[in-house]
């Protein structure tokens, strides 16, 4: 079982091969439950690996005080990101610091891919990730525009679930969101940054019934923050 918990926005928690990682952990958005890294901290007793898209501080968000707070913890990222956030963080021998391409092993039953994302990112590139565990594969397609090549994404890993944005402005919106689905064909879809300041306001039911229309056999599942889904 894998459980994923949406905290808004870009951030998710991740429970899979029983290992935690936090992805995009800006966790004190203005749609998260939690309002402080202490706050989290009460709930979530351990953070195994901190994974980051890319350096914007919407999706770096208290990665450095995660870090800090949680001793264990590992950040995952491009190499060059990686590298800064362990050095704030004084952590740098907890870097793993990676790139675009093949797979990261994290632990005997979980790996990684990094994956191209189209946005913008002053170290390094920015980048989608596919998580790898329990038969089980996740697909987190960062900041980005819809491409051809997530067909490419679909056939290497089969993502059960896709994590998408679709918010527009900065990302892909509804419709480029919609054509991302039908490139990708996953079981399930999560939609992600979109309604946390306004000009990436839009309407998640509108993106739901458009996919039931043009790829019925994929189920959306439009999550609240702070709640789960178990797959």
């Amino acid at each position: 079982m894998a459980l994923i918990k949406w905290l808004g926005h870009a951030a998710f928690v991740i429970n899979i091969s029983r290992a935690t990682i936090l992805i995009d952990p800006w966790i004190t958005n203005p749609l998260s439950p939690y309002r402080s890294v202490n706050s989290f901290a009460k709930e979530h007793k351990s953070v195994d690996y901190i994974i980051v898209t890319h350096d914007h501080g919407d999706h770096v968000g208290e990665a450095i005080e995660l870090l800090s707070k949680f001793t264990n913890a590992k950040v995952v990222a491009v190499f060059e990101l990686a590298e800064e956030l362990a050095g704030k963080a004084g952590a740098t021998e907890r870097a793993i610091p990676a790139n675009i391409g093949g797979r990261v092993k994290l632990e005997k039953d979980l790996e990684i891919v990094f994956t191209q994302a189209f946005h913008s990112s002053s170290k390094g590139a920015p980048t989608g990730v596919v998580i790898l565990g329990e038969d089980k594969t996740i697909y987190h397609a960062g900041d980005t525009g819809v491409f051809s090549d997530m067909k490419l994404i679909a056939e290497l890993y089969k993502p059960r679930v896709a994590l998408l944005p679709i918010g527009g402005h900065y990302t892909m919106g509804i419709e480029e969101a919609v054509k991302a689905v039908e490139l990708l064909k996953p079981r399930v879809v999560v939609p992600m940054h979109y309604n946390t300041f306004n000009v990436i306001m839009t309407d998640p039911q509108l993106f739901a019934r458009l996919v039931r229309e043009r790829v019925p056999e994929v189920e959306v599942r439009i999550l609240n923050p702070g709640q789960s889904l178990e797959v």
